[in-house]
């Protein structure tokens, strides 16, 4: 059973800081901030560098809806009154007077610098594979990315600086970051040796196929030619013993049919086969023998044409052979 404290820390994403505004005399603090820019979140602990985006197209935000700390509901420090979901995620509204909202401003005024964060409850979740393309928002993304689809928006909150607030700024402005690590320049290059993996891969299954079917294509017109060639229409089942035939195996067959239904002879001067040929298949000795006797009757009766009965016999001894 998944870890319930787990499950929900893979829908908690940083944004960047939040703005602290000075108060005017008599009103409350306000708060206002991007939960979200609309782009591609990368670097997070979970759905890793490939990113992740939320499709704001139908998403449900409670108006108003509590401001938090750290995500525990226990710990009330705001209220967010204002949401603007074109494009990305705006939100504003006002502290509570609490002594821990009180505590909080005071920190932000002193130069503290606190961070965004919401919980996005994903209706269903789609896998973008490398090569696709998906509009979200208006922009289009290649994959490898994750689309969050039929989003709800549980829980803001405000949080100390993330394990990595550089990370999180770039994550939700959609640029670059300003100062990469040897670590970051390191993943990098797997992650660009990965592709470069997999895209040769793909080039080598792609010409396999392609070489693949320009065989079965060529055997294909071959076997049609060797129809025309002997004026037999073959079977299904012979047309696929020698479909299934090796090249130099279906080539001599071919060759051997073909010579046989024209009734070539030796050369003159030179004695007849009568025999097969040295290193030929004992199982191919009926194409010699008939095409020595001329296709005479065997066993006292005409068994068909000759041609055809090599044929047969040819088709009995691949069987045999398999």
């Amino acid at each position: 059973m998944p870890d319930p404290n787990e499950e929900r820390l893979k829908y908690l994403f940083n944004a960047p800081a939040i703005e602290v505004p000075k108060a005017e005399e008599g009103q409350k603090r306000k708060f206002k901030g991007t939960a979200y820019a609309g782009g591609r979140v990368d670097g997070h602990w979970y759905w890793g560098r490939s990113g992740v985006v939320f499709d704001l197209d139908g998403i449900e935000i409670d108006q108003p809806a509590a401001l938090l700390e750290e995500h525990f509901s226990s710990s009330r420090i705001g209220v967010v009154q204002a949401v603007d979901t074109n494009g990305k995620i705006d939100v504003s509204g006002d502290f509570l007077t609490n002594p821990k909202a009180t505590e909080i401003v005071q920190d932000s005024d002193d130069g503290f610098p606190f961070q965004m964060s919401m919980m996005i409850d994903p209706g269903s979740i789609e896998e973008v594979s490398q090569g696709k393309t998906v509009i979200v928002n208006g922009q289009s993304f290649e994959g490898p990315i994750t689309v969050f689809r039929q989003n709800r928006i549980r829980e803001f909150t405000i949080c100390s600086t993330g394990a990595d607030r550089n990370t999180s700024i770039k994550a939700f402005s959609g640029k670059a970051n300003p100062n990469p690590t040897k670590e970051d320049t390191d993943v990098t290059e797997l992650e660009q040796a990965k592709e470069a993996q997999v895209k040769a891969e793909q080039e080598r299954d792609a010409a396999q196929s392609e070489l693949k079917k320009f065989k079965a294509d060529k055997r294909e017109s071959d076997i049609k030619a060797l129809e025309t060639s002997l004026n037999k229409q073959f079977s299904a089942e012979e047309k696929k013993s020698y479909t299934d035939m090796e090249d130099n195996t279906f080539a001599f067959m071919s060759q051997q049919l073909t010579q046989f239904s024209a009734g070539n002879q030796p050369p003159a001067g030179q004695q007849q086969q009568t025999h097969p040929a040295p290193n030929v298949n004992p199982a191919f000795a009926h194409l010699f023998t008939h095409q020595a006797n001329g296709g005479q009757q065997v066993n006292g009766g005409q068994q068909g044409t000759a041609l055809d009965q090599a044929f047969s016999q040819f088709a009995a001894a691949q069987q045999g052979a398999k």
